[in-house]
């Protein structure tokens, strides 16, 4: 593909839509025939300045790349999953205290 701005929109429609991080050289494979992983690095790394600013931010992190909310929107993300304790029958109570 020879338009930068369709292969981010693929990445960027990639990531978004993801369940979870996705390494580069997978997003590379997106296209026929594969691209560089250096040039999906450098994409990668246009698409993150594109999102600077906003609620949400590109990151690499250890398994690949995801877009994940900013740290100052952290608290009230963390409001839309409040942590409950998780509720456990009579048995499994019993069960664990064995």
């Amino acid at each position: 593909m020879d338009d930068p701005k369709a292969v981010k929109n693929i990445l960027e429609g990639a990531l978004l839509i993801a369940g979870e991080p996705l390494p580069a050289a997978s997003l590379a494979r997106l296209f026929e025939p594969p691209l560089d992983v250096d040039v999906v690095h450098a994409l990668l790394e246009e698409l993150r300045a594109d999102w600077v600013g906003r609620g949400v931010e590109l990151v690499q992190v250890a398994t690949g790349w995801r877009f994940q909310g900013t740290p100052a929107l952290q608290t009230f993300l963390d409001r839309l999953a409040p942590d409950k304790p998780p509720r456990y029958s009579r048995a499994v109570m019993e069960t664990l205290a064995i």
